[in-house]
């Protein structure tokens, strides 16, 4: 009875929707905490980045809702937010008086080009697909806690840290 009740089991399956929703759930939950930290202590960098990290997860979960390939292919519309997000992280690495954010501007790039790699070979698993651009996001959300936690020592300790490293006008 054991053998035929092993045999008639169905294999795992990636594609359960079980499995990303707690991935989904732990993801909003670190960063969400990571975002209130960087509210809460950090300067206007640290916050840029928050918001473009909420609103980044706020337009990919409405995509959610929409029907997409489930990582068969491209997503074109998954794929537009990530650019707009690099565009957001960019900007604020360019004139933010800090250097964490060319950090998370390289790892989302990454993230970007996960897509390229799918683009360029098809035959790449769709879980894999979908791990590689979701998975560089923790590292992400960990350099905008270090990013913050040092502003705060800084600003701690030598009572200001500047946010920007353009001048804020005339002088």
């Amino acid at each position: 009875m054991a053998a035929t009740s092993r045999s008639s089991r169905k294999p795992p399956d990636r594609e359960d929707g079980g499995a990303a929703v707690i991935h989904i759930l732990i993801y909003y939950a670190v960063a969400l905490a990571t975002c209130s930290f960087a509210f809460r202590h950090g300067g206007m960098p640290e916050r840029a980045v928050a918001v473009a990290f909420l609103l980044a997860a706020i337009g990919s979960s409405m995509l959610a809702f929409t029907a997409r390939p489930a990582f068969r292919s491209v997503d074109g519309a998954l794929l537009s937010v990530d650019l707009v997000l690099l565009a957001g992280l960019v900007a604020v690495a360019l004139f933010a008086n800090r250097f964490w954010p060319i950090w998370i501007s390289a790892l989302h790039l990454l993230a970007i080009a996960v897509h390229g790699v799918r683009a360029y070979d098809p035959s790449l698993v769709p879980w894999m697909y979908a791990a590689a651009i979701s998975k560089i996001a923790y590292p992400m959300l960990a350099l905008l806690v270090a990013g913050t936690e040092r502003h705060r020592r800084r600003k701690s300790s030598y009572g200001i840290d500047p946010d920007w490293s353009i001048p804020s006008g005339p002088h």
